[in-house]
């Protein structure tokens, strides 16, 4: 991939590296560049390691942001400290306005008037009337990731299935995290776009200017699945989507004015308008569970370097050489009751073009770990039966 430089010191920027997963590409980067980086559990967990950080305590950290203004949190887990240290910052009232899934949908209707979406306590949700209900809609935490309670409800039958797991699992699930990156206390009711779904990774430079790193297309089994099994990306993907995924960009910022902010954002395509919804803003962060390290595979970038040196692919020559290809990030979820393990040999094997592994060995990340993929079109039917896949056939 072509890139294209833009003047930039990126002796200006700086990370926090946070729970549950830094990946080795990233880390191996922070060394050489010595990125500043808080001096927290995480990055102490690396420095025992032995791994060469540049660390900054807390007060030399805030100091080092008050002048510097460029950020960058691996993980939303990072934002507990943000909001602690940095309360009354610009910067924490722009993050709570995109992480606040209801404050985001506020903030939409100037550029989507016509687009349906509720706010509701989580203890009233029982007292909604499904009949009362533009089905179908998605039902979702005001404050959430990933696809941690997030419901596609077509009928009543699926809202009182909905409400039933909210009221058995969510708050499982919610104790894996923060209240910062999921809370329980509020959903949101909002209009479920028939289409296909996409994830961009971004940022705005220091002109408040957009640029598209990535983006990926988020595949499901059926209309109903929310699960992270497979994202792909392409030349015919990413040049089918650029334009309005970038018109969304310019128009966001036209609310919000932000400068030196990097973020990932999830879309879908209306099947019926073609139009591009938004469908969540994710702040200061690029796609997580190192998905946006596939980048490293197509252009030998990571995303956050773009950020910090201020790179933007050369989109008229970023896939010579790999037009047809399919670069794939595949998740290798575990079930939430199951101790056994999975063979990556095995799996490896089901695949002409394996580009990485990754072996999660963290009993409290509900994954076994990641495959990223190079699959030319004679082979393209290995994505959909992995997508397909129940992983029993690789379990051990």
């Amino acid at each position: 991939m072509a890139r294209l430089y833009k003047p930039h010191n990126n002796n200006l920027s700086m990370i926090i590296l946070e729970k549950p997963y830094v990946s080795a590409p990233l880390v191996a980067y922070l060394e050489k560049k010595q990125i500043p980086v808080l001096h927290n559990d995480m990055a102490e967990v690396l420095k025992q390691q032995g791994h060469q950080l540049n660390l900054l305590d807390d007060k030399q950290f805030v100091e080092r942001y008050n002048q510097t203004n460029q950020l960058y949190a691996v993980s939303e887990n990072a934002l507990v400290w943000l909001y602690a240290q940095l309360p009354e910052s610009e910067l924490v009232k722009k993050v709570k306005i995109l992480k606040d899934k209801a404050a985001f949908r506020r903030i939409c209707q100037q550029i989507y008037p016509d687009f349906y979406y509720k706010e509701v306590e989580m203890k009233a949700l029982r007292s909604l009337n499904p009949d009362e209900l533009p089905l179908p809609l998605v039902l979702k935490p005001a404050v959430g990731f990933l696809s941690v309670g997030v419901y596609i409800v077509r009928n009543k039958a699926e809202w009182q299935a909905a409400l039933d797991d909210i009221d058995q699992n969510f708050a499982k699930q919610c104790a894996v995290f923060p209240e910062t990156v999921v809370r329980s206390e509020k959903f949101v009711l909002e209009q479920f776009i028939e289409g296909e779904e996409y994830a961009v990774d971004a940022y705005y430079d220091a002109e408040g200017k957009p640029n598209i790193i990535n983006i990926f297309h988020h595949i499901f089994k059926n209309e109903t699945d929310v699960s992270d099994r497979l994202y792909c990306m392409s030349k015919q993907i990413f040049e089918a989507n650029y334009p309005a995924f970038n018109q969304f960009c310019i128009d966001l910022n036209g609310v919000l004015g932000l400068k030196n902010f990097p973020m990932h954002v999830e879309f879908r395509v209306d099947k019926h308008t073609g139009r591009a919804i938004p469908i969540e803003v994710n702040p200061l962060r690029f796609a997580g569970m190192c998905l946006n390290d596939l980048t490293r595979h197509t252009c030998h970038l990571l995303p956050v370097q773009c950020y910090f040196e201020g790179i933007r692919p050369d989109y008229a020559t970023m896939w010579n050489g790999i037009e047809n290809d399919v670069f794939s990030f595949i998740v290798l979820d575990k079930p939430y009751d199951t101790n056994r393990a999975l063979d990556f040999e095995r799996i490896k094997r089901h695949f002409h073009g394996v580009l990485e592994t990754r072996d999660i060995m963290n009993p409290a990340m509900s994954v076994w770990g990641f495959l990223f993929t190079q699959t030319t079109p004679e082979h393209k039917e290995e994505l959909k039966e992995i997508l397909f896949s129940s992983l029993e056939e690789f379990m051990v």
